[in-house]
């Protein structure tokens, strides 16, 4: 009865969590194209069509199955498809932790203090907060193998078998599939240093890197990866590397997952004084990598949680198991009662609470995605729409792939959040010197390459700069952003946008690209194909 209980209450804290922060992420519109090219031609895109600035002769989208899953489901099922996935991924990631913690203390419901997992699940949202994306199913299998892997250890053997396939299937769907290849080698050197059996781990390695070659890029796809695992990334934020030494504020659920595996392993190590070769160099190789990743990009802080919720679980409640045989070895008989009291009070008050207050929280919240005039320029994406504008459009990095999904062919974009994959870093640098510092020769960029359309943030420089030009003119305005045009090209008459947010809300799937269109730009690319 407990184990559903409390997988019931795992299950609604992830439904909650997640129903609650439903804002759509800024690349799932370029993902939601890459789908419906797919099914619609049966074609992966291997040369950028959306863009009219230098683009990379080679376009290695490595999240290319990523978005044939995520276009299906929206779709099909809309906002409460994807919502759904988005519930799914948390609660499995949190089940198989459970099972990992289960292997290592299989006495009946040792694994079943929610509190731990609650506390890990605060870290691990931080990567899933938005609506899905990509990286989700990373952590997911990332979890998943650990799982595999932990029962490898165990001399179940035949588990190996799995993970080549699981391997070829996470590297068409997402890019860190290298972090479950950096898992084998974790393991195989920590059963090294452990000085147990360590050869099935780099056996098991060499089918699991070829058979990664099985991808529409082939042995490119390794060239894109070595590049985009070096390459720096200074212009994305979670990106950058996790500052610990800035605002007491910021980072709180990195913080108090810090704080708690730092606590727990220092009380594990100071109470059972272990020696070296009764430590698990497994599980510390894996806490220091996770770590040294977490604290070099914020964008892989939710390995830290998964690391520590597999591994941690067990340090962190002999803290409290001391605590408790300390009270018993004073107060004998009447102390162990009365701590199962405690314990099942708190077990009632903490589960009754989360059933009441969650069941209320989810029939409160709906399985909606929004999409808010505040963060999107939907009004001027929609006056541009409405008024048949066409030509070469620049806006924002974080807005670029909504603008091409709403609007390709008419307008073709300068860059979008897909960097790494398909522009070069001199564009990317010349564009955001023109956005937000208004370079003087940046400025010559947009003249360069013919640009027609701006779409502008309203607090940023170039919304001034662009203002004050009499070359340009200002023909529409919402609460974020600004359309630009060239004066000379400007009409003195325009239609005003019609929409509304329910509208906006409701038509966010629709999209203007079309088989028509896609067969006249994959035939620029191509030659003569059939679709």
């Amino acid at each position: 009865m407990k184990k559903i209980v409390f997988y019931l209450s795992l299950f609604i804290i992830t439904w909650v969590y997640c129903a609650k922060f439903n804002c759509i992420d800024w690349d799932l519109w370029a993902r939601l194209a890459v789908g419906k090219i797919f099914f619609l031609t049966g074609t992966i895109l291997k040369h950028d069509i959306f863009a009219y600035t230098p683009v990379k002769s080679l376009w290695i989208d490595h999240e290319w199955g990523s978005g044939v899953i995520f276009y299906y489901i929206s779709h099909y099922f809309g906002d409460t498809g994807l919502m759904l996935l988005k519930i799914f991924f948390s609660f499995i990631i949190l089940f198989i932790i459970s099972r990992i913690v289960k292997l290592q203390n299989p006495k009946t419901n040792a694994h079943l203090n929610i509190g731990f997992y609650a506390i890990v699940y605060l870290l691990l949202f931080s990567g899933i907060g938005t609506t899905v994306r990509c990286q989700h199913f990373t952590f997911l299998f990332f979890t998943l193998l650990i799982y595999l892997l932990e029962r490898i250890r165990r001399n179940e053997n035949k588990l190996l078998f799995i993970i080549p396939p699981l391997m070829m299937l996470w590297a068409n769907i997402h890019g860190g599939f290298v972090s479950g290849l950096g898992l084998l080698l974790i393991y195989g050197i920590g059963e090294f240093l452990n000085k147990k059996p360590c050869i099935k781990y780099f056996i098991v390695l060499i089918p699991s890197v070829l058979i990664t070659l099985i991808n529409p890029y082939g042995i490119n796809y390794w060239f894109y990866m070595a590049q985009a695992i070096t390459m720096k990334r200074t212009i994305i934020t979670e990106w950058l590397p996790t500052n610990l030494m800035g605002s007491i504020l910021s980072w709180q659920r990195y913080k108090l997952v810090l704080l708690v595996s730092a606590i727990s392993i220092i009380f594990t190590l100071i109470k059972n004084r272990p020696k070296y070769r009764e430590l698990d160099k497994v599980k510390y190789l894996i806490l220091l990598v996770s770590l040294y990743l977490s604290l070099k990009y914020i964008k892989h802080q939710p390995f830290l949680g998964i690391a520590a919720g597999c591994f941690l679980y067990h340090d962190f409640y002999n803290i409290f198991y001391t605590a408790r045989d300390y009270i018993v070895s004073v107060f004998g008989e009447i102390g162990d009662k009365f701590l199962r009291f405690i314990a099942t009070v708190k077990d009632v008050i903490l589960y009754t609470f989360i059933f009441i207050a969650g069941s209320l929280l989810i029939y409160s919240n709906s399985l909606k995605i929004t999409v808010s005039d505040k963060t999107y320029p939907v009004g001027s994406i929609e006056f541009i729409s409405q008024n048949h504008l066409s030509g070469n459009l620049l806006t924002v990095f974080h807005w670029g792939s909504y603008a091409f999904w709403k609007l390709y062919p008419e307008c073709l974009i300068a860059y979008d959040g897909r960097y790494e994959e398909v522009y070069p870093d001199e564009t990317v640098h010349k564009i955001r010197n023109f956005l937000f510092y208004s370079d003087k020769k940046s400025y010559d960029f947009i003249k360069k390459y013919n640009t027609d359309i701006l779409v502008l943030e309203k607090n940023t420089s170039s919304y001034v700069t662009m203002l004050k030009d009499k070359n340009w003119k200002l023909i529409f305005e919402d609460k974020i952003s600004g359309v630009f045009v060239q004066a000379k090209k400007a009409k003195k008459h325009y239609i005003k946008p019609v929409y509304t947010e329910e509208s906006i809300i409701r038509d966010k799937y629709k999209s203007s690209i079309n088989i028509n269109t896609l067969r006249r730009s994959l035939n620029e690319h191509y030659g003569r194909i059939k679709i």
